[in-house]
This record gives C-alpha cells, sequence and structure tokens, in this order.
C-alpha cells in the first residue's frame, strides 16, 4: 500500500514494530504476573526498563517526524499512532505501579483473564502492525482486537460486580482492586484505540 513512498523514508514502520514487540514483552510479564497465585509487588521494576525503551523509541520517531519533510502517510497520523502505541505501555506500567503502591498480594479477581486479554489482543497488534507497509482491505484481525476488547469489558464489569457485591469484603481492599482492574480495562481500550487509527490510516491510503 505504501511501497512508492518507502525509498523516501521507512523507519516509522520499524518504529512501530520495535514498540509494539517492546509491548508484547510487557504485556506476556504481566499476564504471567496477574495468572499467578499470589503477587510479587515489585513487578514494576521488570516492566519500567521496557516502558522506558519503547519511551525512547516513541521520542525518537517523533523528532524525526518533526524534521522530515516527506512522510509515508500523513504526519498527524503517524504522531497519532505512535500516541497510541505508547499508551499501551504506559498503562502497563502504571497497573504494576499501583500493585506496589498498594500493596497488592492478593490475588485480584479478573485481573488473570483481563490480562491475558490484553496480551491476545498486544499479539494481533505486532501482526498487524509488521505488515502496515502492505496491508490489504481484510479488516478482520482489525475486527479481533475490537472484540477482544468487549470481551475484556465484560469481564471487568462482572469483576466489578463480584467486587461491590461480596458483603465481607474490606472496603479499602475493594477500591485497591478496582483501581487495578481499571488500569487493566484502560488498556485493553487503547488496544482497540490503536486498531481505529490504523483502520482510518488504511482507509485513507487505499
Amino acid at each position: 500500500m505504501f511501497k512508492k513512498f518507502l525509498p523516501k523514508e521507512d523507519s516509522y514502520f520499524n518504529d512501530f514494530n520495535s514498540m509494539i514487540s517492546i509491548i508484547e514483552q510487557m504485556g506476556n510479564i504481566a499476564k504471567e504476573f496477574f495468572s499467578s497465585d499470589s503477587y510479587e509487588n515489585e513487578i514494576f521494576k521488570k516492566i519500567k526498563p521496557l516502558e522506558k525503551q519503547c519511551d525512547e523509541v516513541a521520542n525518537t520517531a517523533i523528532k524525526r517526524l518533526n524534521e522530515t519533510f516527506i512522510t509515508p502517510f500523513d504526519r498527524e497520523d503517524i504522531f497519532s499512532l505512535i500516541k497510541k502505541i505508547d499508551d499501551i505501555s504506559d498503562i502497563l506500567l502504571a497497573v504494576t505501579v499501583r500493585i506496589h503502591t498498594f500493596n497488592i498480594k492478593k490475588k485480584v479477581d479478573g485481573a488473570a483473564e483481563m490480562s491475558a486479554i490484553i496480551y491476545n489482543q498486544i499479539l494481533i497488534l505486532k501482526e498487524i502492525l509488521s505488515t502496515l507497509d502492505n496491508y490489504g482491505h481484510d479488516f478482520s484481525r482489525l475486527e479481533e482486537i475490537r472484540k477482544l476488547e468487549s470481551e475484556a469489558d465484560k469481564v471487568y464489569r462482572d469483576s466489578l460486580k463480584n467486587l461491590f457485591h461480596d458483603e465481607n469484603a474490606n472496603a479499602l481492599e475493594v477500591i485497591k482492586n478496582k483501581e487495578v482492574l481499571e488500569q487493566l480495562e484502560k488498556a485493553a481500550d487503547k488496544c482497540q484505540t490503536c486498531v481505529n487509527v490504523i483502520q482510518s490510516i488504511l482507509i485513507k491510503n487505499s
């Protein structure tokens, strides 16, 4: 799709791939963490260096964007996609920081399911971004990410319902767990936001 532009500037595609590969590592760590029976609340120490790497790639890409005259597609769309991808890494860090800050050691109901869904979204995003420079008109993979976001939203709602209907729950624990679930829901939503930007790019350049 973008082949005629590639000799002029194709490094943005490499940036997208680098960022999502880093986020894949973050997503896998989060998935394994939330599926464990008890939490090691310094998990953020594993996530933080990866989030920093992702930020560095994003910042380099944005700096290049400001200095490049010819881009493979609209610079506003490039900027938006970089930011949306980077948002995923920010939220994955944020949720692990909350585990540490709130000193959460017990499993958060629904977190394992949500983190697994997010990881699957990331894997599909990685596949899409790896072929973005020559993507066709089959948007089924994009729709899969949207469907996964709906699944994550359902798990989120059900988990909150269970959380607030537990008469024996400690109020402080409820607040802490709610915050973790909210961050995971935001991560799933950001994956879908990336899909919206990608679809817009594909339609504009078809």
